[in-house]
């Protein structure tokens, strides 16, 4: 296998960054900077940041898992064009057969089609061709996000192989097309998700304070009756002594009073830590979940949200699809067909099971308009073991005699008469 050029010092420069975590101190207004840095190019910290929240975050994780494991489901095929005439079709099968023969050769496709998704949370993606001795693609390894950088939104792209924070140095080596898929998102989940993630952390600190001074009422203890000055210092121990869940006795005559000050009831982190998780799940499904739970389902993975991430996943397929017919494809009919027109291609193809009742409910519809269906071909749908049974067909009743009739007619009138 010809080894990467860009990959050589990965981990080295992982090393020294695993020990930094960007969630230690962070404030909405370092986030703020982290963002301007990254409008400017400036990606290594913001991308390490983005890894740790979807990794802490349970809201973001969730959303970020469904939709990948969503994306993976679907398998992938060759499309012909339907063209006519002998010629053409004959060039898309062998077009065809030769792309077939390439993606076969790529021994980790879907986990570049799952790393290429997640440029849809953190803005963009690289996958790097790794090449046989023959210079055919045999892998297409993921480059961490935070090993890239660029002079600004339009300008190409700088491998930074320290991860340091900044912009591009003069020695980076520039994105060399042909050796690279890549994806670019220009309105990222994470950046949403980061400004929720920091806010939620502010307010589940003021929750967690707030119930440890209301969590418990206020508790005071009432001296007998003529205590001593002297003995109000003992008093007061056994009082702290209380509040600190010790267990034991007061002296006769002592009284334990609780005052509720009214704030216990007057909690609105929880409303506002919701409000944030709603945020996340708006931005990461392109507003198709308005809630965080569906009728009677209480989660992310219930049956109406599961259908919103399968129709995500379809759609972003048909990016992803493009991608790889324009940046995997070209180059393979290109060199395999230099001059002639491109008539395959990649596609990433949705692999739901239909419900086996919806199956033969269609079946029905097809035999009643006079299609016939094949036995085996439905049997594989639906899972049923399927033969055809041969029976005799009752026969259809006789249409009544002309003369039979006339007598029940003439019949009919006589007994009128009478």
């Amino acid at each position: 296998m010809r080894p990467s050029i860009f990959l050589k010092n990965l981990q080295t420069s992982s090393n020294w960054r695993a020990q930094y975590n960007p969630l230690r101190g962070l404030t909405l207004p370092m986030l703020v900077a982290l963002l301007e840095a990254g409008e400017r190019g400036d990606y290594a910290r913001l991308q390490w940041l983005y890894r740790f929240i979807e990794k802490r975050n349970p809201t973001l994780r969730a959303v970020l898992q469904r939709r990948q494991s969503s994306l993976t489901k679907l398998d992938w095929d060759i499309r012909i064009a339907p063209t006519a005439g002998s010629d053409p079709r004959a060039l898309g099968a062998r077009q065809a057969a030769a792309l077939r023969a390439a993606y076969a050769r790529v021994e980790n496709l879907r986990e570049a089609v799952s790393f290429l998704a997640l440029a849809e949370f953190r803005g963009y993606a690289h996958v790097e061709r790794h090449l046989d001795k023959q210079g055919r693609t045999v892998r297409l390894e993921p480059v961490p996000q935070w090993f890239w950088a660029r002079l600004g939104p339009e300008a190409p792209w700088q491998y930074n192989a320290t991860a340091r924070p900044g912009l591009p140095m003069p020695g980076d080596p520039v994105l060399e097309p042909a050796r690279f898929l890549y994806r670019e998102v220009s309105a990222p989940v994470d950046e949403i998700a980061a400004i929720a993630h920091v806010r939620q952390a502010l307010s589940q600190k003021d929750w967690d304070a707030f119930v440890e001074t209301y969590g418990l009422p206020p508790l005071f203890l009432e001296l007998p009756p003529d205590i001593p000055p002297e003995r109000e210092a003992e008093y007061q121990a056994l009082a702290e002594a209380i509040l600190g869940d010790a267990r034991g006795t007061v002296p006769h005559g002592t009284g334990i009073h609780t005052v509720d000050s009214g704030a216990r009831g007057q909690n609105p982190f929880a409303e506002h830590l919701r409000y944030q998780d709603e945020l996340i799940v708006l931005a990461a499904t392109g507003g198709k979940l308005t809630a965080l739970t569906a009728a009677g389902s209480g989660t992310l993975a219930g049956g109406a949200h599961q259908q919103t991430f399968d129709d995500l996943a379809e759609a972003e397929a048909a990016t992803i699809s493009e991608i790889f017919q324009r940046q995997f494809d070209g180059p393979v009919l290109d060199a395999a067909f230099p001059g002639e027109p491109r008539l395959a291609w990649f596609q990433l193809t949705a692999t739901r099971e239909m419900d086996p009742g919806e199956t033969i409910e269609r079946a029905l519809i097809l035999a009643r308009a006079g299609y016939e269906i094949d036995p085996k071909e439905l049997g594989e749908r639906t899972g049923f073991q399927l033969r055809l049974r041969n029976y005799a067909l009752a026969p259809l009743p006789k249409p009544p005699m002309p003369e039979d009739v006339s007598h029940d007619a003439t019949a009919d009138a006589t007994s009128g008469e009478a």
